[in-house]
């Protein structure tokens, strides 16, 4: 065991990424971008989409969710407190959205394909997609989470992700309308990603000591190895470029960049939140010799 000086050094947190804890990350990464394939799904009146998106959400998102709690059957008891717990507040609507969106799928969206329908489903879509990062955001111990940016950071990842997926099932059904329309419309959720990105980056930089602490372990400490390759190359620059260059490009000669930016979008998030929850670092506490030689330096 390293005892990180008894809390005198930045201690990392392990709960929610190491052992079990990457079950997790995982679920809030498939119920994030299943809701966000629903909300872009629901708009377009993609039924397939729809299905695809609540599909990743109830069996992937909620089967790893009960996984990492370990005893499903007191799971419920996380309901009960939602005017105090944001995880009660998110299962309440999780649960919500996925009994609604069922209710959908079943008439059909054709048979449902009212405003007022869309609008409070576009809602709950809107609050599992945030919930993930809404509940790090809330840890006040950690201050590279605990930051306003975090929600709507994860609000452009569950839309641009999730805006990408959709694409994938249009190019497999062939269907070019869809195709065409959404693309234009995924290329902002792209620039809003990055830029909310660059700013939650920059902000943890200038932020706490122990944020600064948690964006150097990315910057140039131990997870730089996984930062610049996943976060930095595969996020941002390839799919940036990417879609500047399919910018004046007919979609249809150009599927296998379109392909290729699916992958690089999806192996991108998947390296983006592990960085998150792994740089995060507990401030010490003991202001020991040595945290005080940080300051100085």
């Amino acid at each position: 065991m390293k005892p990180y000086l008894w809390m005198t050094e930045f201690t990392p947190q392990k709960e929610w990424i190491d052992g079990r804890g990457i079950l997790l990350g995982l679920a809030f990464f498939f119920s994030e971008i299943g809701a966000g394939v629903y909300m872009v799904s629901l708009f377009q009146g993609y039924w397939i989409g729809c299905l695809t998106g609540w599909v990743s959400c109830a069996l992937l998102g909620g089967g790893l969710h009960l996984a990492y709690l370990g005893k499903p059957g007191r799971a419920w008891r996380a309901i009960r407190r939602p005017a105090s717990s944001e995880l009660s507040r998110g299962i309440i609507f999780m649960g919500l959205f996925l009994a609604l969106g069922a209710a959908q799928l079943i008439l059909g969206l054709d048979r449902s394909d009212s405003l007022l329908f869309k609008v409070v489903l576009g809602i709950l879509a809107f609050f599992v997609i945030t919930h993930g990062f809404m509940t790090l955001s809330c840890i006040h111990a950690l201050s590279f989470w605990n930051s306003g940016i975090m929600p709507i950071l994860s609000l452009a990842s569950g839309l641009w992700v999730g805006a990408q997926m959709t694409v994938a099932l249009a190019m497999m059904s062939n269907s070019e309308g869809l195709l065409g329309t959404l693309e234009p419309v995924a290329r902002w959720f792209l620039f809003s990603y990055i830029l909310l990105g660059v700013f939650y980056f920059w902000n943890a930089r200038h932020g706490s000591l122990a944020s600064k602490n948690s964006f150097a372990a990315l910057w140039n400490g131990e997870l730089a190895v996984i930062f610049y390759p996943g976060v930095v190359l595969a996020a941002v620059a390839g799919p940036l470029l990417i879609t500047l260059y399919l910018w004046g490009t007919p979609l249809q000669m150009s599927q296998a960049l379109l392909w290729l930016r699916i992958l690089l979008v999806l192996v991108g998030d998947l390296a983006l939140r592990y960085c998150i929850m792994k740089a995060a670092r507990y401030m010490p506490l003991i202001n020991s010799n040595i945290i005080s030689g940080a300051q100085l330096s």
